[in-house]
């Protein structure tokens, strides 16, 4: 099961690290970008949900409970009293969790039509929400405790 708990924006990855010091399954995903800084296009990994990071544990008992609560950076668990992540919710972020950190995907747009052949978009289509070009990114949303989150996947998508 995938339990969620909010961290203070920017402390992921040492909140992830602490976790993990504890024999605590921690993750918080991250992707490649390229971004463009004084005109030279440059590769960066960002935290793909800002604030979240993600635990996988059969249940939370009270050792793993105060372990969590009492670690620098996290702010609460998502839900009252720390509930998992519904299965089918769960489901749809798995390839995420899986992964931990998405790399740029290729493809190419065919009369308004993506197509992704190689990368870990291939076959998720469904889920691209819209493509900036001159940003080279994809926009996919997923959802997380019913509520819709947006987020960026870098992608060189050619036009046919």
């Amino acid at each position: 099961m995938i339990y969620v708990i909010y961290v203070q924006s920017g402390r992921e990855h040492d909140v992830v690290a602490a976790l993990r010091d504890k024999n605590i399954n921690a993750c918080a995903p991250t992707h490649e970008l390229s971004e463009r800084h004084k005109g030279v296009w440059r590769t960066v990994r960002r935290i793909i949900f800002q604030g979240y990071v993600f635990i996988r544990s059969e249940r939370i008992t009270d050792e793993i409970y105060y372990a969590v609560k009492n670690t620098a950076g996290v702010v609460r668990f998502l839900g009252r009293p720390p509930a998992p992540l519904p299965k089918a919710e769960e489901v749809r972020l798995r390839w995420i969790l899986d992964t931990e950190n998405l790399t740029v995907s290729r493809g190419y747009i065919n009369r308004n039509k993506v197509t992704i052949t190689e990368g870990l978009l291939k076959g998720r289509e469904h889920c691209i929400v819209k493509y900036s070009r001159r940003r080279k990114r994809c926009t996919l949303y997923c959802e997380i405790n019913s509520r819709r989150h947006y987020f960026d996947v870098a992608a060189e998508l050619d036009k046919i």
